[in-house]
């Protein structure tokens, strides 16, 4: 997945897992509210509305079309092209350093079978958006959520440093590579903000380990947008309604990248 020579096989949608990064399933039986404070998010960029979810409940195994089919024969942008045409993504690029080191932070919390998040941070560069930093903030976890703690850390380490958020990463410890329905609404918040905010889903017990993933536009976005159901796991149509991000936008680049422990 993350090599920007040759695209990797999309990954079948297994059974489930999810992530929630800053509410956990104890308040879900409240109103659904967004998963993310607006505050975190990228600026707005086309898109007004939001709907999280959060639990820590066990989902049944997706429909088998949510992942959108990709062409396998995808020609990626030259390396000499700035700024992109009308419509088109802008192209990210993400430290080829950024999973293994995840991985390794998070090795401690997968033994334990408990899930891992992270945020991935940049700056924008005009044509493109470059990923510099991997925030790993205060949370807790269990085998399927990630609770963020402490979100004012965050949002002053983001407005000290002028830095964006342009996705964010997490682990399934005892579950496989796909978007599960709660992976779904929080992605939602990010894409709503930035078109081309991407998500990660690290599976080191599975094949394939990892995958990037985005919501289809449309119709994958819309869908989530203006799905209300009350459970946290749910169906939604059987449309493809999530794509993988490494094989339109999203490049692994050798650079620097910083890591910071808020833990």
């Amino acid at each position: 997945m993350f090599n920007d020579e040759q695209p990797a096989p999309a990954p079948a949608p297994p059974p489930s897992s999810s992530s929630n990064l800053l509410f956990d399933g104890k308040q879900f039986e409240r109103a659904p509210r967004p998963l993310y404070s607006s505050d975190l998010l990228p600026k707005p960029a086309s898109y007004s509305s939001s709907h999280g979810k959060t639990s820590a409940q066990t989902q049944a195994p997706p429909p088998p079309s949510t992942h959108a089919p990709v062409p396998r024969h995808h020609q990626k942008p030259s390396k000499e092209s700035k700024e992109p045409k009308p419509g088109q993504l802008k192209r990210v690029t993400v430290p080829r350093e950024c999973l293994p080191r995840f991985l390794a932070i998070a090795k401690i919390n997968t033994s334990l079978n408990r899930e891992t998040c992270g945020l991935l941070l940049g700056k924008d560069r005009g044509h493109k958006y470059v990923v510099t930093t991997l925030l790993i903030p205060k949370q807790h976890a269990t085998s399927d959520t990630c609770a963020m703690e402490d979100e004012e850390l965050v949002l002053q380490f983001t407005e000290e440093r002028s830095l964006i958020t342009l996705g964010w990463i997490h682990t399934h410890p005892s579950q496989s590579c796909f978007m599960s329905s709660v992976d779904l609404h929080t992605h939602s918040a990010f894409q709503r903000m930035l078109p081309e905010s991407f998500a990660i889903v690290c599976a080191p017990k599975y094949n394939p380990t990892f995958g990037i993933f985005r919501l289809t536009d449309p119709p994958g976005l819309q869908i989530i947008l203006g799905c209300n159901a009350q459970e946290a796991f749910h169906p939604h149509p059987d449309k493809p309604i999530y794509t993988d991000a490494d094989r339109e936008h999203v490049y692994l680049k050798d650079a620097h990248l910083e890591i910071v422990d808020l833990r």
